[in-house]
């Protein structure tokens, strides 16, 4: 009878497959790229514009400093982007910008209040 000894080449193949898939796993979780943490950043940049559109009583141009829980300083921008006054019913319109570390980093969330004036 003879004996061989080595491996087999599925064997061999499912052994990169292995390698290959924990490496990338491995390297993505040590190097987080920019990609991975561009969504947070929207998502959170985003929610903090509405919270200050939506907690201030009248709309003005206000800058509000905001430093999150990793030690990053952001500064939401709120602004009066337009006024439409008829005799009765006035529309303010206002818009929130979060900045990141002094870049803009997300989009503005716009917000219009009917029965006030500037």
């Amino acid at each position: 009878m003879k004996r061989c000894s080595g491996f087999t080449l599925m064997e061999v193949l499912v052994s990169f497959g292995i390698l290959i898939t924990t490496g990338t796993v491995m390297f993505r979780f040590m190097h987080p790229g920019k990609a991975g943490s561009t969504p947070w950043t929207n998502d959170y940049g985003t929610e903090l514009s509405r919270i200050a559109l939506l907690s201030m009583p009248t709309l003005k141009d206000t800058i509000i400093e905001h430093t999150d829980a990793t030690g990053i300083h952001w500064e939401i921008r709120c602004e009066v982007v337009g006024t439409i006054a008829p005799a009765n019913d006035g529309e303010l319109c206002a818009k929130a910008t979060a900045i990141r570390n002094n870049i803009d980093t997300t989009r503005a969330v716009h917000l219009c209040r009917f029965g006030e004036e500037p």
